[in-house]
């Protein structure tokens, strides 16, 4: 008991430094002009409502026993065979070089939808979620990079 006490007092202590971190952070980014503060505030904001939440959840893990079936459950995740795994390495480098050679063919905001596309289909996504999974990565690079960043996008070789 002493020692999970103990790890729950560094679990608590460790989330209090990120909320301290992140307070400094947003305290200091609402001196600066909202174009080079967006960002920060965004990021640090989730950060802080996250943090705050993990704060809650490490209080209430000291007050509360773990029953049995809950110091019994594991969602390790078994280990691959060792003859396959070459073969899985070789295909995720494969998508990335994919990706990178089609940012570079057609650009980025073309390539990473239709990479998405491209993924989700091969690993068995219906037409509904595929779509919809491009259409959302559309979203976000247009939205953010295009329209609230305005990132010059470096020219493609084909278009």
């Amino acid at each position: 008991m002493e020692r999970s006490y103990k790890f729950q007092l560094e679990r608590i202590l460790f989330t209090l430094f990120i909320v301290c971190v992140l307070v400094v952070a947003l305290q200091r980014s609402l001196d600066w002009p909202l174009r080079a503060s967006i960002l920060i505030l965004l990021l640090g904001g989730v950060g802080l409502l996250l943090a705050l939440l993990q704060l809650g959840m490490d209080f209430k893990a000291i007050f509360h026993e773990p029953t049995k079936e809950a110091k019994g459950m594991s969602f390790d995740v078994p280990m691959p065979e060792s003859g396959g795994s070459r073969w899985g390495d070789l295909e995720i480098w494969s998508w990335l070089i994919a990706l990178y050679l089609t940012i570079w063919l057609v650009g980025f905001p073309i390539a990473v939808p239709l990479w998405v596309f491209a993924y989700s289909k091969f690993y068995g996504s219906g037409w509904i979620t595929s779509i919809s999974l491009t259409v959302v990565a559309w979203a976000f690079i247009y939205g953010v990079f295009e329209r609230a960043l305005h990132v010059p996008w470096p020219d493609a070789l084909l278009f």
